[in-house]
């Protein structure tokens, strides 16, 4: 996919300027900008003007980049305040301001970061691309009291666009509950302040999109609302419930931003510190002119004192209807990847995870995926279900993926859907950069596991690359230190540690002692890698023995594996056995000359290594031969 970046001193010299269907255009709201608080009255604003797509360019897709640091010489911003993305005006200064919330963003704890640290994240907006065009005023406003003295963030933030054909088109935004709502207090119950709303559908709206963005702030007794507290949400329809769940994130010991210095893992009302807000979106079919009543109700609450409160923005969106009946989109590969946002699932050993989207009016059944390293054979797999418009799935693809390196480019690609072709094409092909998982020096290593004060809440396993457990750990007691030496086929592996209280291993604020997790050398017993104990709900560690990652087969489909291919040095074999056999092995040109050759009896698991740096670069053939089997493999030497 071309790139093009859409700066703004360009863009006004070139206001005609468009890309081609298919390209990503990037415009650059806010570059190394100083963000800090205003502990005078709890907000400071950032407005800045930039000059998106001209009118009439047609866009695809949409998604704010946002990239913090800490400032040059100083410190990050202390706590976890609530950060929002505005858009303000359009137009001109002359405009009036629209003030619709884009995104909400909780900033981390950061008071242990440094000059080295970075984050990333990502979050889509196409619902809101429509409206950003020419010149738009887009504001940035920090919330929070701290010292905006020698603390802040380093913020880059970015607009994405995918030039293409629209989903649909945006008719009109309609305004529903904006702002902060007191929680708690019988006087003034929350559901008073939510009046109902009415709304007067447009005769040529064919579907309309209800958006919410809710969280709750402030620790109020008897039961810490709204921060701490998951209440009851209910969304109603002409009186009709369409909705109810409670406004809760329950993830939050599973952020990608970690560890941070204050209390990051505790699950919240709908946020969780150094993440983004993600809303809530329900979808509505429609057939013209219609009368609306849109209600919400909490569920009841009496709060001790004051404080307790829910920020809300929801807008209602009407469009025309959907531009095509069958067109899925990949929006995403979680894994493998090496998005920040996606690095608690990452690396991988198999089973990428893709994110796919119905786009088109008819319901998806079917989808055809085709997937694989760059440069390598792919797989394909057909995904079966029910994906009504506009909802989006995680589809888990199966087996082993032929990595072919340490790093490199992984592929998705929509083939077919619903048993025949895909309706718009330039949304079905994803691509995604990747790391193998961590090299075990050696075939064997050490898990070196001390437990903290509550060893009952913790556990560690291993998994081969097909699910089984392989693997796991024993009887555990408190503040002991447990050595197992793992000995596997050689292969990948994931080793998952979990804490069932999701707080680590050791957590300044529950005092459940502290722990710690070691990898050490069998041979040596050093160590050679560390994990830090705050950790939170999980720390999950793909590991590879006898070699790197390169084309694997399991041992369901062949008993020959051998690492890396291509190599340029050693070309590690191991045989599994049934029994005791007779084994040869040889390594041979395309002629059929043997360069290479063993012959052994034995039993169970046999493992050799080849030296292949004298050879010229080029393809060769393993022959393997047992009393039960043959094999013959590709290896490339470079």
């Amino acid at each position: 996919m071309k790139m093009s970046r859409l700066l703004m001193l360009l863009l006004f010299l070139s206001p005609f300027l468009h890309a081609a269907p298919g390209d990503t255009i990037e415009v650059a709201a806010f570059q190394d900008a100083i963000i800090r608080t205003n502990p005078a009255v709890g907000n400071a604003y950032y407005p800045v003007w930039a000059q998106f797509p001209a009118q009439g360019t047609q866009i695809r897709k949409a998604w704010i980049s946002m990239n913090y640091k800490c400032p040059p010489g100083e410190n990050c911003g202390e706590w976890d305040y609530l950060d929002y993305i505005f858009l303000r005006r359009r137009g001109g200064v002359n405009a009036s301001s629209e003030d619709i919330e884009i995104a909400r963003f909780i900033t981390p704890y950061g008071n242990s970061y440094n000059s080295s640290w970075t984050a990333d994240w990502e979050i889509d907006v196409t619902d809101w691309e429509q409206l950003l065009r020419d010149s738009v005023e887009i504001e940035y406003i920090h919330g929070g009291y701290e010292t905006n003295v020698g603390k802040g963030w380093l913020v880059n933030l970015s607009f994405n666009f995918i030039e293409g054909t629209p989903t649909r088109d945006l008719l009109r935004v309609n305004r529903v509950w904006n702002g902060g709502f007191g929680f708690g207090n019988q006087s003034n119950p929350i559901n008073n302040q939510l009046a109902e709303q009415n709304i007067s559908l447009l005769p040529e709206t064919r579907s309309y999109r209800f958006r919410i963005n809710q969280t709750g702030h402030g620790s109020v007794q008897p039961d810490f609302c709204a921060e701490f507290c998951p209440k009851s949400r209910f969304l109603l329809r002409n009186g009709s419930v369409f909705d109810t769940r409670q406004v809760w994130r329950d993830d939050c010991g599973l952020n990608p931003v970690f560890p941070q210095a204050g209390t990051w893992l505790y699950d919240r009302a709908a946020w969780c510190p150094g993440q983004m807000v993600f809303p809530d979106v329900y979808e509505f079919p429609a057939s013209g002119a219609e009368d609306l009543s849109l209600r919400m109700e909490m569920e009841d609450y009496t709060a001790a004192g004051g404080g307790a409160n829910y920020v809300i923005h929801s807008y209602l969106m009407e469009y025309t209807a959907p531009a095509f009946e069958a067109d899925a989109a990949i929006e995403d590969i979680k894994a493998p990847s090496k998005k920040y946002q996606y690095r608690r699932f990452n690396p991988i050993c198999g089973q990428p995870v893709i994110v796919v989207r119905n786009n088109g009016s008819n319901t998806l059944s079917s989808i055809n995926i085709s997937y694989g390293a760059s440069g390598m054979s792919r797989s394909t797999y057909i995904w079966n279900g029910t994906l009504e418009f506009n909802q989006s799935v995680d589809i888990v693809l199966p087996g082993t993926v032929e990595w072919g390196s340490e790093a490199g480019v992984f592929v998705a690609e929509i083939t077919g859907v619903n048993g025949g072709q895909d309706a718009y094409a330039l949304n079905n092909v994803h691509y995604s950069q990747f790391e193998a998982p961590l090299t075990i020096p050696g075939d064997r290593f050490v898990v070196d596991f001390g437990t903290n004060n509550f060893p009952q809440e913790n556990y560690w396993k291993i998994y081969d690359i097909q699910g089984n457990e392989v693997a796991s750990s024993g009887p555990l007691t408190a503040n002991s230190n447990f050595r197992d030496t793992i000995d596997l086929p050689w292969g990948c592996y994931t080793f998952i540690l979990e804490d069932l209280d999701k707080d680590g291993l050791n957590f300044w604020a529950n005092d459940d002692g502290n722990g710690y997790l070691r990898f050490r050398r069998a041979d040596a017993n050093s160590i050679f890698k560390n994990f830090a104990g705050d950790f939170g709900t999980r720390l999950v560690v793909p590991f590879t023995l006898g070699g790197s990652l390169g084309i694997e087969k399991t041992q369901d489909e062949s008993p020959l594996l051998f690492y890396p291919n291509p190599t340029d040095g050693l070309l590690h074999v191991q045989v599994t056995l049934k029994g005791k056999q007779n084994l040869k092995l040889k390594l041979m040109n395309l002629q059929g000359k043997t360069l290479f050759e063993e012959n052994s009896v034995s039993n169970g698991i046999y493992k050799t290594t080849f030296e292949c740096s004298s050879l010229a670069k080029g393809l060769y053939l393993l022959q393997v031969e047992g009393e039960d089997f043959r094999a013959v493999e590709k290896v490339v030497v470079r």
